[in-house]
C-alpha cells in the first residue's frame, strides 16, 4: 500500500502546527517553504484537514493555520484518513459486516481495522515528543 504525498505533507504540516500550538498562526507561505509544496497543493491539504476539524485558518496580515485541538487530542489516524479517503482499501471494507462479496473480504477488513487501530494509537503530541 502506498500513501499519497498529501499524507506525507499533511503529517509534516500538523507536526509544525503542533509544535506551535497555542501560539500565533503559522503562515501559508512559511509552510510552503518548509514543506517544499506549492500554495495550491498546501491549500488543498489544509482544506481536507479543515473539513475533519483538525486544522483551522485565520485570515489577515497575522493569519495562517493552527491546529483546532490540542496535539494530544489529534490522532495520526485522523490525519491519514482525512487525506486518504478514509483509508478504504477495498469498497466493502467499511460495510456493516454483511458483505460477503469475495472470499478475501475478511482479510481486507482485518487489515483496515489493524492499520487504523495502529494509527489511532499515536497522537500529534506523540510525534512531537518522539514517543512513537
Amino acid at each position: 500500500m502506498k500513501l499519497s504525498s498529501k499524507t506525507h505533507y499533511g503529517l509534516n504540516a500538523c507536526y509544525i502546527l503542533g509544535i506551535n500550538f497555542g501560539k500565533e498562526p503559522i503562515s501559508a507561505s512559511y509552510l510552503e517553504v518548509v514543506l517544499g509544496v506549492s500554495g495550491k497543493y498546501l491549500e488543498k491539504i489544509m482544506r481536507m484537514l479543515g473539513k475533519r476539524e483538525i486544522v483551522c485558518a485565520s485570515r489577515g496580515a497575522m493569519g495562517g493555520y493552527m491546529l483546532k485541538r490540542h496535539p494530544s487530542e489529534i490522532k495520526i489516524g485522523e490525519i491519514v484518513r482525512a487525506l486518504e479517503d478514509d483509508m478504504e482499501i477495498i469498497e466493502c471494507v467499511k460495510s456493516d459486516g454483511k458483505c460477503k462479496c469475495c472470499p478475501t473480504s475478511s482479510i481486507w477488513k482485518k487489515l483496515y481495522h489493524g492499520i487504523n487501530e495502529f494509527l489511532d494509537g499515536m497522537s500529534v503530541e506523540d510525534m512531537i515528543n518522539g514517543n512513537l
